[in-house]
């Protein structure tokens, strides 16, 4: 991935294909400016047809701007065993767009990552891990359920801390069964370095749904509940 940072610092180890998906899909947590009071949402998450686990996000509006909690337990299972364990935790603070503060720490099959970060004069003062770097001065996160959040050309994972390029594409509109109901959703296409991600949102901008091929010939999918 293209690194945009002015301080390279040492580089925590990254997490594989897989990993990168759900750490990608799970800590999207920008601002929308239009929510006025606390917006909670839950969605189920599957492995092709299996469920394992949940994501849950809360915005809540506050005297400077919003304040967003973000959480994920995943857990895959093969026969009676836990092949793959996930857990993450992201609390973060916007103004105008932009992120002003992040605290996020994330247990990823047992490596564990903990970026820290807040804005400053000269831009954003992250810390991976304990390793410091500065990004520029207006960042936004992959925020899957803002819509607005698709016109940006390169978005923070705060799993990882990296600042990551990323192409968007407008797919139409298709049927897509969401919460028992049959709506015309639009699709858009979002890739990356080891990215190809699909999401859908009702015409108003209302996230339902994303799927993305873990690289292994299995499908990562989010429906809301």
């Amino acid at each position: 991935m293209t690194r945009h940072a002015e301080l390279t610092p040492t580089r925590p180890r990254r997490p594989g294909r897989m990993a990168a998906l759900i750490g990608l899909a799970l800590t999207a947590t920008m601002i929308n400016p239009a929510v006025a009071v606390t917006d909670s949402m839950r969605f189920r998450v599957y492995l092709d047809k299996e469920p394992i686990g949940e994501h849950s996000f809360q915005v809540s509006p506050d005297t400077d701007g919003k304040q967003v909690i973000s959480r994920a337990n995943f857990d895959v299972k093969v026969l009676v065993f836990n092949a793959y364990r996930y857990r993450h935790e992201s609390r973060e603070a916007w103004r105008d767009g932009c992120l002003e503060q992040i605290r996020a720490t994330t247990d990823d099959n047992g490596k564990a990552f903990k970026v820290e970060g807040e804005q400053a004069t000269n831009g954003l003062a992250l810390r991976v891990n304990g390793d410091s770097k500065r990004l520029p001065q207006c960042v936004s996160t992959f925020a899957y359920w803002n819509r607005d959040f698709l016109k940006q050309p390169r978005l923070l994972n705060p799993q990882t801390g990296e600042l990551v390029s990323v192409r968007v594409e407008s797919l139409g509109t298709e049927d897509r069964m969401t919460q028992g109901r049959r709506v015309a959703a639009e699709r858009y296409r979002l890739r990356a370095e080891q990215l190809d991600i699909s999401l859908w949102y009702t015409p108003d901008g209302r996230w339902i749904a994303l799927e993305s091929d873990t690289g292994k010939g299995r499908t990562i999918r989010y429906e809301r509940i």
